[in-house]
């Protein structure tokens, strides 16, 4: 078996002669033993992939719709149309996904998708390495594109504790809780998707009759559970931090206003002494020279003496 690359338009044709070479150019797709890669897909590009190697136009034309969910369609009992999505961060840093399709029918495979999915790995390198035909080619793109969302899942992880710690020293911003708009949108974004996708492959292992094959598709099940179970894990922490915050704003508010009460105290005390001896009446020791410097210092004593009770009852 071979598989075989040749670029037309946005297609390329990947081909390799045996097991123990790597993946290469040819100059001309062949009719069979060949993976055919996608980007940017039009609609002339599938009308030409299903005259030349027989997909259903009809199936594969369903890559086209940017709201194409996680799905698996058969064909005549043999041949196989997997639809995933694939993520990419835009410079927002909103998570956007499109659908990608994983198609094999004999020893053809194809992976179409509307996106530029370049920067992507569509298959690890060891499964690629190891891959004997065009399933194992589809399980190891699928097993690709979901490490993609775990890279995703580890920069929103790594934002997410940053802002904890953060928290601890009181530099979080209002514009954190803000993007965690964001953040929880993307989450939610992944969950839908790893949630279809896992569906994919529980469809998937009662497909395969390989017991190989039918063990891959269990370890990508298995891989998409423990990423759920991570995005369950970083929705609670933003829920953690947001209740931390709001305690913090409120314990630190009740603080203030106690603080600014005996504030306000303090500013009134002396204020009753000078009021009091400035009424227009007869008042004690009003001739006398040394009466302005005791009603200052005992307005100061007392002030003094509030706020050292204030200060030991932990008020502020």
């Amino acid at each position: 078996m071979f598989f075989g690359l040749y670029c037309l338009c946005m297609l390329k044709y990947y081909v390799r002669r045996s097991l123990a070479e790597a993946f290469e150019e040819v100059s001309r797709p062949p009719k069979q033993g060949v993976w055919i890669h996608g980007d940017n897909i039009a609609e002339h590009e599938l009308v030409q992939l299903a005259g030349t190697y027989g997909f259903d136009l009809n199936l594969i034309r369903d890559v086209l719709d940017v709201n194409e969910l996680a799905r698996v369609d058969t064909e005549n009992g043999k041949d196989l149309y997997v639809f995933i999505r694939t993520a990419h961060r835009t410079r927002q840093g909103v998570v956007v996904t499109t659908p990608i399709l994983l198609a094999v029918k004999g020893t053809v495979f194809i992976n179409l998708s509307m996106a530029n999915t370049e920067h992507h790995r569509l298959a690890r390198p060891s499964v690629i390495a190891q891959a004997s035909d065009t399933i194992s080619l589809l399980l190891g793109t699928f097993a690709a594109v979901v490490e993609e969302y775990e890279g995703f899942m580890q920069h929103t992880s790594h934002y997410i504790y940053d802002t904890e710690r953060r928290l601890r020293t009181h530099e979080v911003t209002n514009d954190d809780f803000i993007r965690f708009v964001t953040v929880e949108n993307n989450l939610n974004e992944y969950r839908t998707h790893l949630s279809g996708m896992q569906a994919v492959a529980g469809r998937l292992q009662e497909l395969m009759t390989d017991k190989g094959d039918k063990e891959a598709v269990e370890d990508i099940e298995l891989y998409i559970k423990q990423l759920l179970v991570g995005i369950a894990s970083l929705k609670q922490s933003i829920t953690s931090i947001r209740n931390t915050y709001g305690m913090i704003a409120n314990n630190s508010l009740n603080q203030r206003i106690k603080a600014l009460t005996v504030l306000m105290a303090l500013i009134a005390l002396p204020g009753v002494f000078y009021g009091m001896y400035g009424m227009n009446v007869a008042l004690p020791f009003q001739h006398e020279p040394w009466a302005y410097g005791v009603i200052s210092l005992s307005s100061i004593v007392i002030t003094l003496c509030v706020f050292l009770f204030a200060k030991k009852r932990g008020i502020f």
